[in-house]
């Protein structure tokens, strides 16, 4: 059974210039299905308290000894919501699906904490030195993994787990965020004309690294990029390079400000 939710948020929707003059971390994915991606949209994020497979806790440790009679938390870094770095780790939590969402996270790096190990032993101590009771542990996971997660949030707004060694490490990079007013959703939408984000289309057939992106092909810009004015007579007085992520011809760079329209 659920036992309650600790916090809920509806995430707050930017562009990618706000992105970019924020420095925000990301993008990050969170891998759920697709009916519970509408909720999300639709009602926001919620942290679900309960043990792993109740409910909305799709995910999560079952309740056998993880080290030395001792089980884990119901969930790797306590309860909160959880992103990855990776998109395929993403797909894999979505059952097959694809995660429609790009997110990024208003990240006090003061207030987040990257780890990277994976042997029980080691897991088990950062866990306990993080608040987890063991003995506790054996009796209510779930009250166990309420005081981690307690001792965790007071001092972080996220935990990066890398999950990075010679092979995958556990389930491999995840974020748990406990403070889900950092959390933003990419709308590119929001992108005003001519910012990073927006739309733009080839007004001439463009040669470039050996590919040719034809005329009237739609693209994003993905970065803008000032020429120095000293440089500027090796490119015909151009005085600007986009970064274009184009629909056909992949992402390129170096492209003029004269072989595109804004649209």
């Amino acid at each position: 059974m659920i036992i309650d939710f600790l916090n809920e948020a509806l995430a707050e929707k930017i562009s990618l210039q706000q992105v970019r003059d924020n420095d925000l971390f990301g993008p990050v994915y969170h891998g759920t299905t697709s009916d519970k991606l509408e909720k999300i949209n639709k009602d926001g994020f919620k942290i679900f308290v309960g043990n792993s497979r109740d409910g909305d806790i799709s995910h999560g440790y079952e309740g056998w000894n993880y080290y030395e009679g001792i089980p884990a938390p119901v969930h790797h870094l306590g309860y909160g919501i959880y992103f990855t770095t990776v998109k395929n780790i993403a797909k894999e939590f979505s059952y097959g699906g694809h995660p429609k969402n790009e997110y990024y996270l208003d990240i006090d790096r003061s207030r987040f904490l990257e780890i990277n190990f994976g042997v029980p032993k080691t897991m088990m101590k950062w866990w306990i030195d993080n608040g987890y009771d063991p003995e506790l542990a054996k009796k209510d996971r779930v009250s166990a993994t309420i005081k981690l997660t307690d001792n965790l949030k007071s001092k972080y707004d996220a935990v990066w787990f890398k999950g990075k060694g010679l092979k995958r490490l556990l389930d491999g990079d995840q974020i748990c965020v406990y403070n889900l007013n950092i959390i933003k959703q990419l709308d590119l939408s929001l992108s005003q004309k001519g910012e990073i984000g927006s739309k733009v289309i080839a007004n001439q057939d463009i040669k470039i690294y050996g590919k040719i992106i034809p005329k009237g092909t739609k693209g994003i810009i993905l970065n803008i990029r000032k020429i120095s004015e000293e440089h500027r007579h090796f490119h015909n007085g151009e005085d600007t390079f986009f970064e274009i992520k184009f629909a056909k011809g992949g992402r390129q760079y170096n492209i003029y400000g004269s072989q595109i329209d804004l649209i």
